[in-house]
């Protein structure tokens, strides 16, 4: 019997023959838009509780069966729960999924793996706290997944990973670790404070494959007095530099709140239906046809969003701000919908409009998820989200390159930038149909140059379909490689049977790693 054969038989004594699923069962794991067609479905093991968790690690330690971990395994359009190689065992965190605290007086909330952000707004509602979460596209994720892999939501907590406070890890060897104040006996600090006492830990587990984290506080918002929902519209292509500019000046002077979001006119359009609505044509949709699409959608070339939360007066004068920095400017529109409470009660979701109940007011949907058909009944994307400065002019140079690829390759240039302070995410989407051949290797070409096209001018994405993470890890080359080299030294410190999620962000084991002529290869 071959070692991953006997792992799972062992891992049903500890998990049950129920939590484990076998090679290529129907219910096995794969990449539900796989850029590469014909793979099998991976094996896994679904614990319950982190007992069983350190059970399965030191299980997998004895045997030398690598497992690729994931909470949820919803993170689309990066390969969702397939793991790097075909030797792995998914590790699925899915089951363990208790709400273990949520703190309304203090705002924070304690949650394991497979907490998903439905189940801990649904959770808050039934309470009644007064609390708003953050939430990214989709509902369905995990929020401590979501978190450790640097997602974002559209609140004022909505860049996830500065909002972790504490953690619970398992190691590669079963030892189980806790982060900041819960290494500490007896406390109610976890939580509450992201210090601790010497180095911080927190960083090295996320998007990381040195733990497991089976556990992990985070920051919650407090329920505001006025919500109000915001959108610019842009005219004209080419005023998208201004736009940029004035939404991260706002941001960095804290007038808008949250993550303002900025979308083009396809990604408009894949709201409203699939592209053979729209065009039927060959290559990507004519720069004419999309400006009569904008009028027929009632949207601009460029359509932002932005929210405002809290006190009714500082609401107010911030959303007079807003309007004041672009009066004047030929071609932009600002709207605005303000939300209260009755009789000076809390603004209620009851109270927004059911349109605006997204995201921006801490609402998990499912809304996006229709965008998927846009090429094609069935179909699939790939995302591509590379970090740029938060400078109109370059964001503008870069667009223009990547709708130049776009174009070349016959693909449809999806934009949803989110803007931040100092930075921005270039949020582009590949669509395809799922199993064309064609198309996907037009697909692969064109995400291929998009990355090239990035690190010449010094970007790279913040996350990566598991397809393309050494490509993305070899960009990082200051000093040849010197992040890798340390990263694999920690590697090989704390995991040098080097079983968990072998080549995560590009970062491979030594046993994968076999040295020809000096160099590292990795598989």
């Amino acid at each position: 019997m071959d070692s991953r054969s006997a792992f799972l038989d062992r891992a049903a004594e500890i998990v049950g023959a129920e939590n484990v699923i076998r090679p290529n069962a129907e219910a096995g794991y794969i990449d539900p838009y796989p850029l590469n067609a014909g793979r099998g479905k991976w094996p896994g093991v679904m614990p319950g509780c982190v007992e069983e968790v350190q059970e399965l690690v030191r299980l997998a330690g004895e045997l030398e069966v690598p497992l690729w971990t994931f909470s949820r395994g919803k993170n689309l359009g990066y390969g969702g729960p397939e793991p790097r190689g075909t030797e792995m065992v998914a590790l699925d965190l899915s089951r363990m999924n208790r709400i273990l605290e949520v703190n309304d007086e203090l705002n924070y909330a304690v949650v394991e793996p497979g907490v998903t952000f439905f189940d801990l707004f649904e959770h808050i509602k039934a309470k009644g706290l007064k609390l708003w979460m953050s939430v990214p596209a989709l509902g369905w994720g995990s929020v401590l997944g979501n978190m450790l892999d640097r997602g974002y939501g559209m609140t004022p907590m909505g860049d996830h990973v500065k909002s972790l406070c504490g953690m619970e890890v398992v190691l590669p060897d079963g030892e189980l670790l806790r982060t900041g104040m819960w290494a500490m006996e007896g406390t109610d600090l976890g939580p509450l404070f992201q210090g601790g006492f010497g180095p911080t830990l927190d960083g090295l587990f996320t998007q990381s494959n040195l733990g497991v984290a089976t556990k992990v506080g985070l920051w919650l918002m407090p329920w505001p007095d006025v919500y109000i929902n915001g959108d610019v519209v842009v005219e004209r292509e080419e005023d998208m530099p201004k736009l940029v500019d004035i939404l991260t000046q706002l941001r960095r002077e804290d007038i808008i709140q949250n993550n303002a979001l900025c979308g083009n006119v396809v990604r408009a359009a894949t709201m409203n239906g699939p592209r053979s609505h729209w065009y039927t044509g060959e290559g990507s949709i004519p720069d004419e046809r999309l400006e009569e699409m904008r009028h027929e959608m009632g949207v601009g070339q460029w359509n932002a969003k932005f929210a405002i939360y809290g006190d009714k007066g500082l609401a107010e004068r911030r959303l007079e701000i807003i309007r004041e920095r672009f009066a004047g400017l030929e071609g932009f529109t600002v709207k605005a919908r303000t939300y209260e409470g009755s009789d000076g009660a809390q603004v209620a979701y009851e109270d927004i409009a059911p349109m605006d109940r997204t995201q921006m007011a801490g609402v998990p949907t499912l809304k996006p998820l229709s965008t998927v058909a846009w090429a094609a009944e069935n179909g699939g994307h790939i995302d591509a989200a590379p970090i740029l400065p938060a400078r109109g002019q370059d964001v503008w140079d870069f667009y223009q390159e990547a709708k130049a690829l776009y174009r070349e390759y016959g693909f449809d240039l999806y934009i949803g930038y989110h803007l931040y302070p100092r930075h921005m995410v270039h949020v582009t989407m590949i669509f395809f149909e799922n199993g064309n051949e064609e198309m996907l290797a037009r697909a692969r070409e064109l995400y291929a140059k998009l990355l090239q096209a990035a690190r010449r001018r010094g970007y790279a994405p913040y996350r990566s379909h598991v397809d393309y993470m050494d490509t993305i890890a070899d960009g990082f080359d200051f000093n040849n490689n010197a992040l890798r080299r340390f990263q694999e030294v920690l590697k090989d410190a704390v995991d040098p049977k080097g079983i968990l999620s072998p080549g995560k962000q590009g970062v491979w084991p030594a046993k994968f790693r076999p040295a020809v002529d000096g160099a590292a290869v990795r598989s």
